[in-house]
């Protein structure tokens, strides 16, 4: 436990640390083909998800059953969101990036079709239930050019980070759970943090002196005891730079997260997909 307080809290801050921290490193460029300056690269923007949201929580010994929040309990499957993307070359054939996702969405209601067990309560068909998620992914990129010239560049890539995952079922009527029935408006809230972890490649390519391809695929997957964890992340990305330091781009991203725990586990597990467009501006330094 004490581990597992301790990474939550000093991961983001080793990730920020080691892209804020340390001295400027020399100023550089593209290459011949290009007059880009690439030393540092800020992107930023708006995320139009579509998400896929199947999330079991039990409490009490009760076995949880996979909600998929979109179908079942009206969770808009569409949302916009903001993100925000730094890198720095460090050196010729080095990068590290950090980057930050947030998306917060809030369902309208629907009607039950069936029971579902969330945490310790029980919600009956017919019921009209509300839903609220959010997400927070952090993650930290360092890629090693193994290729590269003034027009691609190739090579592997490792991502290290930190999820926290947010699920809301509220319904007004009579519930089951506990001991007994409940009447009135009844709530229950689900969190979790999870350290993340992927690995894969990278590549660049300069398709004109001011126009630049970037796509990334990692992926991941793990089996602690009585669980097995999952991620996949990607994107692929255009930029141009109708100016030399400010340029326009637009990527799609690709990520999931699935942590499939233990039949009667109190914890939060399912998945949780994003996919979608992303339009942002990039500032060069």
């Amino acid at each position: 436990m004490r581990t597992t307080v301790m990474m939550q809290t000093i991961g983001p801050a080793v990730l920020a640390a080691a892209l804020l921290g340390a001295a400027p490193a020399q100023a550089q460029t593209a290459g011949a083909y290009s007059d880009l300056p690439e030393t540092f690269r800020i992107d930023t923007g708006g995320f139009r998800i579509a998400a896929d949201t199947k999330l079991k929580y039990s409490l009490g010994g009760q076995p949880g059953d996979a909600i998929d929040f979109e179908s079942e309990t009206g969770l808009p499957q569409n949302a916009t969101t903001f993100w925000l993307d730094g890198t720095w070359r460090v050196g010729r054939r080095h990068q590290l990036s950090l980057n930050y996702t947030r998306s917060s969405r809030t369902g309208e209601g629907r009607t039950l079709t069936r029971d579902i067990t969330w945490g310790d309560q029980v919600f009956t068909a017919g019921l009209t239930v509300q839903s609220e998620g959010a997400a927070d992914i952090l993650t930290g990129y360092y890629r090693f050019a193994i290729l590269r010239n003034d027009r691609f560049e190739i090579g592997p890539a490792l991502g290290v980070g930190y999820l926290w995952i947010d699920a809301t079922i509220r319904a007004t009527g009579s519930v089951s759970g506990g001991g007994g029935g409940t009447s009135g408006s009844v709530s229950q809230t689900a969190t979790t943090g999870s350290i993340t972890g992927d690995v894969g490649g990278y590549f660049n390519a300069w398709l004109g002196p001011r126009v630049v391809m970037r796509g990334d695929l990692l992926y991941i997957i793990v089996k602690p005891e009585n669980a097995e964890a999952s991620v996949t992340d990607g994107r692929l990305g255009l930029y141009w730079y109708p100016w030399r330091k400010v340029g326009l781009g637009a990527q799609y991203k690709y990520y999931k997260y699935r942590y499939e725990r233990s039949l009667l586990s109190t914890a939060l597990g399912g998945s949780i997909t994003f996919q979608g467009a992303q339009a942002y501006v990039s500032f060069l330094f």
